[in-house]
């Protein structure tokens, strides 16, 4: 992670306890509080907003920043890529937990606006799935839009989760996570699909049906498996 890539999230992380102190705190405080002129920041964001979701967008910095410090990680399963991606932003929201539980809902779930956090998520999963030579060959047709977006919405209410979460550390939104995550796996790592594909192909190359249809006798519209004209039969 370059230099400036660290001061902005320091700001960005700065601008959430400022947040809760008051929504409408300027540039000119903030700047005070990190001992920076207001110019500095200026240089690095063009408004206050634009600092505050920064925020959300650094946990994903965050995240791509620990994979170089797991030597082994290429060797991970589908549903570990997976528990790793929601466990490091749980454990990267939970030190701004309060500006979390404030503007979660509204700055990500129901947010109309071009948002940083919701894209780089859906690249994760993408690569995550799309980098696994483990997933069924029809579990790969899976791959859209739509799962995407199924498992940012699943990610949601691993977040609602966590907001009520009072054990110890979060134990219990960790064992979800892992349970959450044990299951995708399970069912893009099934061959159920592919041997039930394999076993219909077998059965329809090597049916009665498949051989008429491709006799070299066959006639088309008059015909039986015989291969004898229905005009044939009459005279016999």
């Amino acid at each position: 992670m370059d230099k400036e890539t660290r001061l902005k999230i320091k700001i960005s992380e700065a601008a959430t306890d400022r947040y809760l102190e008051n929504p409408r705190f300027t540039i000119q405080s903030l700047a005070k509080t990190l001992k920076m002129s207001s110019s500095d920041i200026f240089d690095l964001f063009p408004n206050r907003r634009s600092i505050l979701e920064y925020f959300y967008e650094s946990r994903m910095i965050l995240y791509r920043d620990s994979l170089s410090e797991i030597e082994d990680y290429q060797n991970f399963s589908l549903g570990e890529k997976l528990n790793h991606l929601f466990l490091t932003l749980l454990d990267a929201f939970e030190t701004n937990r309060e500006f979390v539980l404030t503007t979660y809902k509204e700055w990500i779930v129901y947010s109309q606006r071009w948002n940083a956090f919701r894209k780089h998520f859906k690249e994760a999963l993408k690569e995550i799935f799309q980098q696994d030579s483990e997933i069924s060959r029809t579990s790969t047709l899976l791959q859209n839009e739509l799962l995407w977006k199924s498992i940012l919405l699943q990610f949601h209410g691993l977040i609602a989760f966590w907001a009520k979460d009072s054990s110890r550390m979060r134990e219990n939104s960790m064992a979800l996570a892992d349970k959450w995550s044990a299951f995708i796996e399970e069912i893009f790592y099934t061959k159920i699909i592919d041997k039930g594909f394999d076993l219909g192909k077998y059965l329809w190359m090597n049916s009665s049906l498949n051989r008429c249809m491709n006799s070299v006798e066959f006639k088309f519209p008059d015909f039986n498996c015989t291969g004898r004209e229905s005009g044939e039969m009459n005279h016999e």
